[in-house]
């Protein structure tokens, strides 16, 4: 059986989001009221995130406690007393940092990662496990400590590598998802970062970095059929990758995806005959690049085009609005006018779904509109992939010289990757 990691909530947002963001390297969310109902024996690692009410995760503890017993892989995040865990005897006090404002006053808490380091403090660096704690747990002569406090008198994180029956705990006073879902604490996002390759690593699980480029053919004119620049600059990047008439798209190209690319000037009837594979596709988290003007909503989340005043000129002026994601940062001035031409790149825009992100302005600029956006599907499983839209034409034209010239489709390829392995948006 193919090794799995599962991750269980109790619906509080931040896990919710927390799992979101990171569902690249877990495979399943389980809802704390159906515990029960699971065998979890069928995963590698469960891992309890912090933020957990403790009545309720204690009325599962026989559950998780058989798992470790049966020598499963227990991760618990827990700010207080997890006394509902009894595969070892945890000795915990109530604990916390001494200087709240730490970071402002030196920038070094109380605490240290002991020598030898654990594997995990390799992937996991001091600066990304320093915030605050909830409670100290004292040193076990079955632990291997992670992160202790600098007096030796208690750990933070630390792991039981060896237990009865071939099970595994590891248990932390820290609160990674509670901060990172709450967009608080930006060591907290480093910590889940660095932590969540590792755990998978660990129970040998390889995951691929989402750098499977699909390139819908839609019109053979110019490069647009086989964009033979575009295809370079992303497989200097580490991508894949290859076209695909997009008449032709079915399941099996769709599994072999990761990004997929339409060039405008496509076939709005025919993407809506087959809408529910591409919403399946961005609700198991593949993600998509849209370029053209939409007539229809061929997808439930796409609006039809509208056109900003061509009068003045200026009005077609793309301006760049927010690159959080640094798609384009390495795009010069005047990068949307092909040929010199402005209105090239895009004459207009589309009404944005509820959370998108605003990437690029067109229209007057006290009236502006999203020529680009960027948005993440909102998939029930929390494993949606992203959008991004381009209310124009096909974007491998833009630049069309300069040191950028290419660049364009591979950074915003490079930006979804990292999304996707959970680079945060906030």
């Amino acid at each position: 059986m193919t090794a799995r990691i599962a991750y269980l909530h109790c619906g509080n947002a931040s896990q919710l989001r927390s799992f979101e963001d990171f569902s690249h390297w877990l495979d399943v969310r389980i809802y704390l009221g159906d515990l029960e109902k699971h065998d979890l024996s069928q995963y590698a690692a469960v891992v309890v995130p912090d933020a957990m009410d403790a009545p309720r995760i204690a009325r599962h503890g026989p559950q998780l406690n058989d798992y470790v017993r049966r020598g499963g892989f227990l991760v618990v995040f827990f700010q207080g007393e997890a006394d509902w865990i009894d595969v070892v005897d945890l000795d915990w006090w109530p604990s916390t940092i001494r200087d709240w404002l730490w970071w402002k006053n030196g920038g070094r808490a109380e605490i240290h990662q002991p020598e030898p380091r654990h594997p995990v403090a390799e992937a996991v660096p001091l600066s990304a496990m320093t915030w605050h704690w909830g409670g100290a747990y004292r040193r076990h002569p079955q632990a291997r400590p992670i992160l202790s406090l600098e007096d030796g008198s208690g750990d933070l994180f630390a792991d039981f590598p060896d237990l009865d029956g071939g099970g595994r705990l590891m248990v932390a006073t820290l609160d990674p998802h509670l901060h990172n879902g709450q967009r608080f604490m930006p060591s907290a996002t480093r910590f889940l970062q660095g932590f969540y390759p590792w755990l998978n690593r660990e129970v040998g699980i390889a995951r691929g970095p989402a750098s499977r480029v699909t390139y819908l053919q839609c019109v053979h004119t110019l490069d647009n059929w086989e964009p033979a620049a575009t295809a370079q600059s992303l497989e200097a990047a580490g991508f894949v990758f290859r076209t695909h008439p997009h008449l032709a798209l079915d399941e099996a190209v769709l599994g072999k995806t990761d990004i997929l690319y339409l060039a405008s000037n496509h076939d709005e009837h025919f993407l809506a005959s087959i809408a529910d594979s591409l919403l399946a596709f961005l609700d198991r988290g593949g993600s998509m690049i849209i370029c053209g003007e939409p007539y229809s909503p061929f997808l439930p989340f796409i609006a039809p085009f509208q056109a900003v005043p061509a009068r003045p000129f200026d009005n077609l002026k793309v301006r760049v609005r927010d690159d959080r994601a640094g798609m384009f940062a390495n795009m010069p001035e005047g990068f949307d006018g092909w040929q010199g031409v402005f209105g090239q790149y895009a004459r207009g825009w589309s009404a944005m779904p509820p959370g998108a992100i605003w990437l690029t302005d067109v229209g007057p600029t006290d009236d502006p509109k999203p020529a680009d956006w960027l948005w993440r599907y909102p998939s029930k499983h929390g494993t949606g992939g992203f959008v991004l839209m381009h209310n124009g034409d096909n974007m491998i034209r833009y630049p069309d010289h300069g040191p950028a010239k290419d660049t364009l489709v591979r950074d915003i390829c490079i930006a979804l990757r990292a999304l996707r392995l959970a680079h945060t948006l906030a």
